[in-house]
């Protein structure tokens, strides 16, 4: 595993990812809920979700534990020097980056799908589409029509039926068919349902980025979090949290009314120069309430020339060259980028990212 730092800031990286991998697993408590899941009313389930909220911190999507380390380590760290010896994390000068994606659950999420693109095509916004290969039909039309705007099309999982990882077995009977509707669809990004996880048995999955993991989500039925707001590489393929809550706990738990939440949590990623990658669903977005909403992000997104818009392939596609690049300081003192992040890396110091003082 690699990670966006090395050092100190690497160490906390590492651990925050080795307590969530731990934790990220199916107890029994959870195998009896998925397995009674389908004749759960979704009033109830609705409650258990409010009862989480009512046990959470105001600003619950923050990882605070997580962002008291990280503020140690930078205290304890020489990053005090002005020394040009870090790749920024985002290219062409931008300070962070900025990625959109769907999940699309149903049949009825699937009609709302043009709709919603046009939305973000209108802002200049582009997003990857995650559909169920094995749940519902999909248009190889509308998969064509999304990619010709610039859109970029993922795999969601198998079949949506949360047991996807209740154990290995199940889990490597429907890897080849998760790598052929990968294929069919000319997918690179995969996000599992529900966002259960084991970046361990998804090494069998041909990607070149997952997007499973978040940095903090208490309402999901595997809670925990990676803490960092940035990439990393994890195996085979680069691994991208969502860092923004998601619509459903928004605008169906929480029944938010406007977008503070989201644009909150946008800044504290904005001053991490993270990556603020936000789940929705078109199932979801299916009132002209949620969808003011929705918009009311897209439009601060849209106006801030700080983020790079780009698909969660284009990030990942970055990542990796990044990753694989590094400084080298020259005979005259000055640095420079050696690799294939050359042409679009800029150098800067880690007082400068996060303004140690």
């Amino acid at each position: 595993m690699r990670f966006a730092f090395n050092g100190v800031l690497g160490d906390v990286l590492a651990h925050h990812l080795t307590l969530d991998m731990a934790g990220a697993k199916p107890s029994n408590k959870y195998r009896v809920y998925y397995y009674l899941r389908p004749w759960i009313p979704i009033t109830l389930r609705q409650k258990l979700q409010r009862k989480i909220r009512r046990d959470c911190p105001p600003r619950w999507y923050v990882n605070s534990t997580f962002m008291e380390d990280w503020t140690q380590a930078l205290r304890n760290g020489q990053y005090r020097s002005e020394g040009l010896d870090t790749i920024h994390p985002w290219p062409d000068g931008h300070r962070f980056a900025v990625a959109l994606s769907h999940d699309v659950e149903t049949e009825d999420g699937v009609r709302l799908v043009p709709a919603l693109a046009e939305v973000e095509n209108r802002l200049g916004l582009r997003s990857v589409w995650n559909f169920i290969p094995y749940k519902y039909k999909v248009d190889s039309g509308l998969l064509n029509e999304l990619v010709a705007q610039g859109h970029e099309i993922g795999v969601h999982g198998y079949n949506h039926d949360g047991k996807l990882f209740l154990n290995e077995r199940i889990f490597e009977r429907r890897v080849p068919k998760i790598n052929e509707a990968l294929r069919a669809w000319k997918a690179v990004g995969f996000r599992a349902p529900m966002v259960h996880r084991n970046l361990v048995w998804q090494q069998s999955i041909d990607v070149l980025y997952d997007a499973s993991c978040f940095d903090i989500d208490p309402f999901q039925a595997m809670p925990g979090g990676v803490g960092g707001v940035w990439p990393f590489l994890v195996g085979d393929f680069i691994e991208l949290p969502y860092t923004l809550p998601q619509d459903h706990t928004l605008m169906v738990v929480l029944n938010e009314s406007t977008a503070r939440i989201w644009l909150d949590k946008l800044q504290v990623v904005k001053d991490l120069c993270g990556m603020s990658m936000v789940i929705t669903h078109p199932d979801y977005l299916n009132t002209p309430k949620r969808l003011k909403i929705y918009q009311e992000l897209l439009e601060h997104l849209a106006n801030d020339d700080e983020g790079w818009k780009a698909t969660p392939a284009e990030i990942a596609s970055w990542w990796s060259k990044r990753d694989k690049s590094y400084v080298e300081r020259l005979p005259d003192g000055s640095s420079a980028i050696r690799g294939p992040a050359a042409d679009r890396g800029q150098l800067c110091s880690l007082k400068q990212l996060f303004n140690v003082c």
